[in-house]
């Protein structure tokens, strides 16, 4: 297992905090919302932020009223070549800045600057696990007036 300084907790626990079942934190897993860390036998565990993050997948669904596509459309919005400062060579080898509708941790390929990263402690996917600070990061690093208006184009 990976190691890391927060708790731990098992999957089945993290289920029972939020009133939902293991294959609902599977499904997030697997529409690329969360990533838990995994044993070598395969049994995954939540950290601190693991937990923050699914508070927020759960709060944009149920207060929100997203589905999980929509969810992972918000996530993709995380300029991450802005947040680690990517070169503008490193942005042309990177899909998530080229074209995707997916979070950077799903979206990366093995040629770009992330590839050989564990996305779980990237800060693009570790510090925004709070749903209030993504539209704090959307305002600091996105500019507004480079921003064409479509109904001008």
């Amino acid at each position: 297992m990976k190691i890391n300084e927060s708790i731990l907790y098992p999957i089945g626990v993290v289920a029972k905090m939020f009133g939902i079942s293991v294959a609902t934190l599977r499904l997030y897993e697997n529409e690329g919302l969360i990533l838990p860390q995994k044993s070598k036998g395969q049994h995954r565990s939540y950290t601190d932020k693991d937990i923050q993050r699914i508070a927020c997948i759960r709060d944009m669904i149920n207060e929100k009223g997203l589905n999980l596509a929509g969810i992972r459309m918000v996530f993709s919005t995380l300029p991450c070549w802005k947040i680690k400062n990517c070169s503008e060579e490193e942005r042309q080898n990177c899909p998530a800045y080229q074209d995707s509708q997916d979070p950077c941790w799903i979206s990366k390929n093995a040629d770009s600057v992330c590839g050989t990263e564990d996305c779980s402690i990237c800060p693009v996917y570790s510090e925004f696990a709070d749903c209030r600070n993504i539209k704090h990061i959307l305002k600091k690093y996105w500019n507004p007036s480079s921003i064409q208006d479509p109904l001008k184009v």
